[in-house]
């Protein structure tokens, strides 16, 4: 049997153009699979933490200098047990070099103050009917 010639895949028969597409669609889930689950975990890339698999709901009055938040606010809303969700963002902040100055979680809330250069990072975290509403306010110390 004679197949047509497709331009720049000379000599690739039926079966052939079904394996390289199906090779092409797997090199794209991949490359865009990588940029879903790729990203900092930073807020705009500064040195402040998102919080792990929740959305993010709202930022409010941000001022940003040098490539690192001085103030603002961010929410975030998401699922889970409030003190394993509050420990993960801990750890997430100390790993950016945030050094913790106060925590206090008890049942369904967690509160905390971080501390960094000459800012201050305060925590919310408490849980609703079904999510978990996290806070984290920026400042600079006074």
């Amino acid at each position: 049997m004679i197949y047509p010639v497709i331009v720049g895949f000379p000599e690739i028969t039926p079966g052939g153009r079904i394996m390289a597409m199906r090779n092409t669609a797997m090199i794209l889930l991949i490359t865009a699979a990588a940029g879903c689950g790729g990203g900092s975990g930073l807020y705009l890339d500064t040195d402040v933490a998102e919080v792990y698999g929740f959305g993010h709901a709202s930022a409010k009055e941000v001022q940003m200098s040098g490539g690192l938040m001085q103030a603002g606010t961010l929410e975030y809303s998401g699922s889970g047990d409030v003190a394993e969700v509050f420990k993960s963002y801990i750890e997430a902040m100390k790993a950016q070099g945030w050094t913790i100055a106060h925590v206090d979680v008890a049942g369904d809330r967690a509160v905390g103050t971080l501390r960094k250069d000459n800012r201050t990072c305060g925590l919310e975290f408490t849980k609703g009917s079904s999510k978990i509403r996290a806070v984290i306010k920026v400042g600079t110390t006074k």
